[in-house]
């Protein structure tokens, strides 16, 4: 992973564009549609889980009125932060798929 060039043109993508369009990318260069690939989305999200599960115990060790509380707001900022880091070192880029507007991407029998 870490590849943080358009697959077509190989041009870079600066990185802070890839947080804030995710799955909604336009490469500087060739204009192509990119997106973030599934394989790095789904690392950062595995490594936001994982720092989750380790912050809430540190959030547990408080007392008093903000003993049920900071468990939770501290594994919400830890899967925050660290999904970001994470996309923000290794994320890959892919070519966005065409979908066609008339056509329902479900397929029902």
């Amino acid at each position: 992973m870490e590849n943080h060039a358009c697959p077509l043109c190989f041009a870079k993508v600066p990185r802070t564009l890839i947080l804030t369009k995710t799955l909604d990318l336009i490469c500087p260069a060739c204009h192509a549609e990119l997106e973030v690939s599934r394989g790095s989305r789904v690392l950062a999200s595995f490594v936001g889980v994982l720092a989750a599960f380790v912050a809430v115990p540190l959030g547990e060790r408080v007392s008093g009125i903000a003993a049920w509380t900071l468990p939770l707001v501290a594994a919400v900022m830890a899967y925050g932060i660290c999904a970001a880091l994470v996309l923000f070192v290794f994320s890959e880029l892919s070519v966005r798929p065409k979908i066609s507007p008339t056509a329902f991407p479900h397929i029902h029998a």
